[in-house]
């Protein structure tokens, strides 16, 4: 079994500036939970979650997501306080670069729509930065499913049951990412 992948988010100045810890805390007090009973039912450590509440540690995106189950709140959430629900005729536009952005040992992302919450789908763009699974620890599943388009370049994609497979330009992928 290949070793986990962690998509750690880089804790720069701008990563701060998300203050995805303090989003956390408060949904975490909404639910009126302890740190102690949000480790318990996310499988994370109390230390962890402590850490990330205070801007002093990353969180995975795989993290992130068992957060957001547990939680009850869209992913996304962590990220923005502007969203809002999809209704009836609602659209959402990103232009070109004005995501929301994110590093992670893995890519370079940048969320798209995101001001719309309990989306079916994240979509995002995301630019590869690895060069192999050494760099990234390995892999990681996560609930969900995947769609890759490769809009320029080449990308290698490992997946559990699967050989590696090369996706060039246009080439697309769907998968289940409860697959590592």
């Amino acid at each position: 079994m290949p070793k986990s992948m962690e998509y750690s988010i880089d804790i720069s100045e701008e990563a701060k500036s998300l203050r995805i810890g303090e989003r956390l805390s408060q949904f975490r007090k909404e639910k009126g939970l302890t740190l102690a009973q949000l480790s318990t039912s996310a499988s994370i450590s109390e230390a962890t979650l402590s850490r990330a509440e205070n801007g002093l540690s990353p969180l995975n995106a795989h993290n992130l997501y068992i957060l957001a189950r547990v939680l009850e709140v869209d992913v996304v959430s962590f990220f923005r306080t502007d969203s809002v629900s999809i209704s009836k005729g609602m659209r959402s536009v990103t232009r070109r670069g004005a995501g929301d952005k994110e590093s992670t040992a893995r890519y370079d992302l940048e969320l798209l729509c995101a001001e719309l919450s309990a989306k079916k789908m994240v979509p995002s763009l995301n630019r590869v930065t690895a060069t192999s699974l050494e760099d990234v620890d390995g892999l990681r599943a996560h609930e969900g499913e995947e769609f890759l388009y490769v809009l320029s370049g080449q990308v290698v994609i490992h997946t559990e049951f699967y050989t590696p497979t090369l996706l060039e330009e246009g080439d697309s992928m769907y998968f289940d990412s409860n697959m590592a």
